[in-house]
């Protein structure tokens, strides 16, 4: 096909093959009645004259209102077929225009046939869009419920972690007894205090007065109110108060959660730790991690050793160890104010080990 046919099909429009069909159509009508007029010569009644030019006037003003285009290139096709043979030929131009309105029709109607299969032939894409959506439905309830199972373990899991945390730092006296009685050292000078790491601060009126101590009366337990900060970072904390000056505190030893221990203030002086007792007590702070306040095994097992060695040095007993609650009642250490069990049981401890260490003390003697 060249590209001038091209150029022709392109040019077809609906509204310009229905008018060149009537076109075509009342030409034949024309050219019928001049053929039969001529044959006719006898003078046949003018009345069909006036019948064949009525219709043909009546094709012209009704052209917009005909039916489809092929209906009427069937009829044009029709009557000249009928008549005489005299009919006038058509001009290349024009033969060439009805060649290209007859494609045009072919390819009309297999457009509206396709159509119509498409929309009235099957339901299969009304079903496949319903099982789509059934996919994507149970697609989301998996994943829904993958999340909440997912969640409901971590839930557990974390649980379960706090009570196996909760029963393995159980303070029990025997096995706290077992592993302590190993680090008892120095037994001809008494009760060996644990490794302390002395970190003094400088002497400033807000962490570390320098005012001397003269006698202690008893040893004070504190928590620092602030889980998962370490010694050191306690130890910082009092340090900046001098430049701060936001308040005054401060203890003379700080344990670790990891059992560390930090001797921030010489025990012959006085730190800021109980108001009313700073001039006759010694004072520790204890760091921790669980929100309830209690202490790590490592962190109570240097507290035993501590103060086990505090009343065997300034010979004090179990019953002058005392919580920062014990006066003025503020809720520190936290869990041991909570817990009373546990406080007697820590008291306790200290005392079977500070007996363990005499014992050892006078077996080596003897």
């Amino acid at each position: 096909m060249g590209q001038a046919q091209r150029n022709r099909q392109q040019g077809v429009r609906y509204q310009d093959v229905e008018l060149e069909l009537w076109e075509l159509d009342a030409d034949g009508e024309q050219e019928s009645y001049r053929s039969r007029s001529r044959r006719n010569n006898n003078g046949r009644s003018r009345s069909g004259y006036a019948g064949s030019r009525s219709r043909a006037e009546s094709g012209r003003g009704n052209r917009n209102y005909a039916g489809r285009t092929g209906r009427s290139l069937q009829t044009y096709e029709w009557r000249r077929e009928q008549g005489s043979g005299q009919t006038r030929q058509r001009s290349p131009q024009r033969e060439l225009q009805v060649q290209d309105i007859r494609r045009y029709q072919g390819t009309r109607a297999e457009d509206r046939i396709n159509t119509r299969s498409a929309y009235m032939g099957s339901a299969r894409p009304v079903q496949s869009i319903k099982r789509r959506r059934a996919r994507k439905r149970k697609a989301y309830i998996i994943r829904t419920v993958s999340v909440l199972i997912a969640m409901t373990c971590l839930i557990m899991i974390y649980f379960m972690t706090g009570e196996i945390y909760r029963s393995t730092r159980s303070h029990s006296g025997k096995s706290a007894l077992q592993k302590m009685s190993e680090k008892i050292t120095d037994i001809d000078k008494g009760i060996a205090p644990p490794e302390i790491i002395e970190d003094l601060l400088e002497v400033n009126d807000f962490s570390r007065p320098g005012t001397e101590l003269k006698k202690v009366k008893n040893i004070f337990v504190h928590y620092t109110a602030n889980p998962g900060t370490s010694a050191a970072q306690n130890r910082s904390y009092f340090a900046n108060l001098a430049l701060t000056q936001e308040r005054s505190a401060s203890a003379h030893l700080i344990i670790g959660y990891e059992g560390e221990l930090i001797q921030c203030i010489p025990l012959d002086e006085q730190a800021y730790a109980v108001m009313t007792r700073n001039e006759d007590s010694i004072s520790i702070e204890c760091c921790y991690l669980s929100e309830d306040g209690s202490f790590t095994w490592e962190t109570y097992d240097t507290l035993v050793r501590t103060l086990a060695w505090l009343i065997d040095k300034y010979d004090l007993s179990t019953e002058d160890i005392l919580r920062h609650y014990d006066c003025g009642g503020k809720m520190c250490p936290l869990y041991y104010v909570e817990h009373e069990e546990a406080w007697e049981q820590l008291l306790g401890d200290v005392k079977i080990y500070r007996n363990n260490a005499k014992q050892a003390d006078t077996g080596n003697a003897g």
